[in-house]
């Protein structure tokens, strides 16, 4: 995962980041993503680093073709804006690829302090949806993010009340792969799309994901926070 400095996940100060923390995301269109997570075990290793117990579910939707849902039980460990997940009930070993899991895909990730104006480089990151992975048993999807810029704040309800929160809108691009569905092999075309962040600084955390693709719409919004 690239630029990450950019962009750093503020995951460990987020407001769901605690023990008997729940944080519900709930997707809608096209290339979507739900999670119901709990946090638990949770301890600061540092400035910027921390680890979790995440338990829930989540499903991936990809071109309207949905993967299934997944239960998850994970050791998350986030150092230097990166997470890392591993199954928890390998947690004595070092995660493997396949076992890692970008949670950015969530929603979860956060921002450092951003202005009005500020532009922020671009990354690029693999969701490994793999064999030891949180949803299904899928091949890696490389998503690319281009120079993201944050606009003028507005308040937005969410489930903390009403927050201002900051657009930070970017170009968005999978390349092209290849999903197993009920026994077919589809191949799947590239994907690009603009999206937007809606981050809400008092909470340390994106509450809704805004994707447009051509005329086509998808979100994914935080419906529960404790």
């Amino acid at each position: 995962m690239t630029g990450a400095a950019a962009a750093r996940a503020g995951v460990c100060d987020a407001a769901f980041m605690h023990d008997g923390g729940a944080a519900r995301f709930s997707g809608q269109g096209s290339m979507t993503l739900s999670a119901d997570l709990a946090f638990s075990g949770v301890s600061q290793l540092g400035h910027g680093q921390c680890r979790a117990r995440v338990q829930g579910s989540a499903s991936f939707v990809y071109m309207g073709i949905p993967t299934g849902a997944t239960r998850l039980d994970y050791l998350m460990t986030v150092r230097g804006g990166q997470a890392s997940f591993v199954r928890y009930d390998k947690a004595g070993e070092a995660p493997s690829h396949d076992g890692r899991f970008d949670l950015r895909m969530l929603g979860l990730f956060s921002y450092d302090k951003v202005r009005e104006g500020q532009h922020l480089p671009g990354a690029s990151y693999r969701v490994n949806i793999g064999s030891d992975s949180p949803v299904g048993q899928q091949p890696a999807i490389t998503v690319h993010v281009g120079t993201k810029t944050v606009g003028a704040a507005r308040d937005m309800d969410t489930p903390r009340g009403s927050q201002s929160c900051m657009p930070i809108t970017y170009s968005r691009s999978t390349d092209p792969v290849k999903l197993s569905f009920n026994g077919l092999v589809l191949p799947i075309q590239g994907v690009r799309s603009t999206v937007t962040d809606w981050f809400c600084p008092r909470l340390d955390l994106v509450v809704r994901q805004d994707i447009a693709q051509d005329d086509a719409r998808s979100s994914v919004t935080l419906t529960q926070l404790h």
